[in-house]
C-alpha cells in the first residue's frame, strides 16, 4: 500500500504546537511499527523555514530502517513550493490535482482538516476541533461561513474521519450530520520525554532563568481568550486575598502562578487582568519554553491548573500527568475524557470553583500525593505507539475499500 500524507502543516508551521505536532508524532511512530508500506509525503508550502523538518523526517525513517535495507526505498516525498496569491488560486480552483504533478497513493490522509487538490477518493481526513465553530464571536462571519462550508465539504468527501477526542467527534456529528460510524476516535499522547523525575534530577537553573522562588502552581497554553486565563488570574486573586467571597481560608503560604506559553491573539485582556492584580508580583508569565525546561517545571510544580473554555484534546494535561502532577481542570469540552479522577474538575466560568479545587488540592498533601500517583497510571492510557497503531488501521479499512470496488 502507498499511503499519501498531507504534511502542508508542518511546512509552513513547523512542529511544536497543534496539528503540526500531530503529524510529526504520527509520523515517527508509523515509521516504527509499519515497516510493509511506502509512505509518500506530500506537501505546499511557501517558504523554506521549515524544510530542514524534512531531513529529519528523512532521518528518522532512515534510522528506524536500519534492520530492513529494503525498507529504506520506501519513503517518498512530493513537494511543492508556491506562493500565497497561487496557493490561494489553487485551494479556490482545486486545481491542478496533485496527481497531475507527479503525486501518487493509494490512499491519502489529510491531517488538518482541510484536503489539498486531489483526484483520489480514498481520503481519511482528521479534524481536531471545531472552535472556529464553538467560539464565533472570535471570528469574523466570513471566516465561520467559509471554514464551516469548507469542513463540511470535506467531512463528506473523505471515508474515514479520524477526530482525536469523542468531544470532537461529538461535534462534527451535531454541526455536520455526520454518520458517528464513519468517525474513529484516535486521542494524542505527550511525547516521552514527559516524564516524573526525582528530586536530584531537578534543574533548578531553569526556576532562576525565569526568577521562580518557592513554590508555584503550573498553567500551560497560548495566551489567548479560549484558554481563559482572565477566570485564572481572578480565582488566583481570590486564593491571595482570602475574600468572602471565595472559598474558606487556606492555611498556609498560597503559592505563585506560573504561565508557560506564547502570546497569542486577542491576548490583552489577561495581561490586562494580570497588570490590575494586586498579586502580580506571585503571578510569573513565563513566555514559550523549551519542552525540556517544559519537563523540569511540571515536575518541580505543586500543581497543574488547566482553566480552557474548550479544547479539541488538551495535550498539557495529559503532560502534567505524565510528569506525576495533580491536575485541576476545567469540565469543558474534551478535557474530563483525559482525566480518571473528576472530583478536581471546576466550571471554567466561575473563578469561585477553579479556586476552591486549587485549595482543596493544596491544602491537603496526601490527596495531592494520591492525585500525583493516579496521573501517572492514567497518563499510561496514552501513547503515540498506540495511536499510529490505530491510524494505520484505519489505513487498512480505507485501502480494502478500494480493492473491493
Amino acid at each position: 500500500m502507498r499511503i499519501g500524507i498531507d504534511i502542508s502543516t508542518v511546512l509552513n508551521h513547523g512542529s511544536d504546537i497543534g496539528a503540526g505536532r500531530y503529524i510529526f508524532n504520527l509520523l515517527k511512530n508509523l515509521f516504527a511499527i509499519d515497516y510493509e508500506d511506502t509512505f509518500v509525503l506530500t506537501g505546499r508550502y511557501i517558504s523554506d523555514d521549515y524544510l530542514p523538518l524534512v531531513e529529519e523526517l528523512k532521518n528518522i525513517y532512515a534510522a528506524s530502517a536500519e534492520q530492513e535495507q529494503d525498507r529504506k526505498t520506501k519513503l517518498e516525498f512530493k513537494l511543492f513550493k508556491t506562493t500565497q496569491k497561487k496557493l490561494d488560486a489553487w485551494n479556490r480552483l482545486r486545481l491542478p490535482a496533485i496527481e497531475t504533478l507527479g503525486f501518487a497513493a493509494d490512499i491519502l490522509h489529510c491531517p488538518d482538516f482541510m484536503i489539498c487538490p486531489t483526484f483520489n477518493k480514498k481520503i481519511i481526513l482528521t479534524i481536531n476541533d471545531l472552535a472556529f465553530i464553538r467560539f464565533t464571536h472570535f471570528n469574523f462571519d466570513w471566516f465561520i461561513k467559509k471554514y464551516t462550508k469548507e469542513v463540511k465539504r470535506n467531512s463528506e468527501a473523505a471515508k474515514r474521519i479520524i477526530a482525536i477526542s469523542q468531544s470532537t467527534k461529538n461535534d462534527i456529528v451535531k454541526f455536520f450530520n455526520t454518520d458517528p460510524e464513519k468517525i474513529d476516535v484516535t486521542h494524542l499522547a505527550a511525547d516521552a520525554s514527559f516524564r516524573k523525575l526525582s528530586p536530584d534530577q531537578y534543574d533548578r537553573s531553569i526556576l532562576e532563568k525565569y526568577k521562580i522562588k518557592g513554590s508555584y502552581i503550573l498553567s500551560v497554553g497560548t495566551i489567548e481568550p479560549r484558554k481563559n486565563y482572565v477566570t485564572l488570574i481572578r480565582a488566583f486573586n481570590l486564593l491571595k486575598s482570602g475574600s468572602d467571597r471565595g472559598p474558606s481560608h487556606f492555611k498556609g503560604t498560597v503559592p505563585k502562578l506560573v504561565i508557560v506559553g506564547r502570546t497569542g491573539w486577542k491576548s490583552e485582556a489577561a495581561y490586562t487582568e494580570y497588570e490590575n492584580s494586586i498579586y502580580k508580583k506571585d503571578i510569573i508569565f513565563v513566555g514559550r519554553s523549551t519542552d525540556d525546561e517544559l519537563v523540569h517545571l511540571y515536575n518541580m510544580a505543586e500543581l497543574f491548573v488547566y482553566p480552557s473554555k474548550f479544547e479539541g484534546f488538551g495535550l498539557p494535561v495529559v503532560e502534567a500527568m505524565q510528569c506525576g502532577l495533580a491536575v485541576c481542570a476545567s469540565s469543558s469540552s474534551s478535557i474530563p475524557e483525559l482525566m480518571d479522577y473528576k472530583n478536581t474538575l471546576f466550571n471554567p466560568a466561575d473563578e469561585e470553583d477553579i479556586a476552591a479545587k486549587i485549595m482543596m488540592v493544596l491544602g491537603n498533601e496526601n490527596l495531592r500525593s494520591e492525585l500525583g500517583a493516579k496521573s501517572l497510571e492514567n497518563a499510561k492510557r496514552f501513547s503515540w505507539r498506540k495511536t499510529a497503531a490505530q491510524t494505520l488501521d484505519i489505513y487498512r479499512k480505507v485501502y480494502d475499500l478500494k480493492v473491493k470496488r
